[in-house]
């Protein structure tokens, strides 16, 4: 579990202080909602891989995708399966 951060995610329903609930034994596939961590941050972004490269996708145009390379210290720590808004 971890709150989201931020507003990258908008688009795909993920809200700033929404709970996440993640699981770590899920293998990611194109597609799915990620926790990447990349230089030791953690993010929430969309993975898609195109020709075997991959990138994580912001779903808030204000957002830039971030392409992945070899030389970058990048993993995908988990795949998000559940958000959990509050209402009040």
């Amino acid at each position: 579990m971890a709150y989201a951060n931020g507003n990258s995610m908008l688009h795909a329903g993920i809200h700033h202080g929404d709970i996440l609930i993640i699981d770590r034994s899920l293998n990611a596939w194109d597609g799915d909602i990620i926790i990447a961590l990349l230089y030791g941050e953690f993010m929430v972004k969309q993975l898609s891989i195109v020709n075997k490269n991959i990138f994580l996708i912001p779903k808030n145009p204000q957002y830039s995708p971030i392409k992945v390379s070899d030389n970058m210290d990048f993993e995908i720590w988990g795949v998000v399966i559940y958000s959990i808004r509050k209402h009040r």
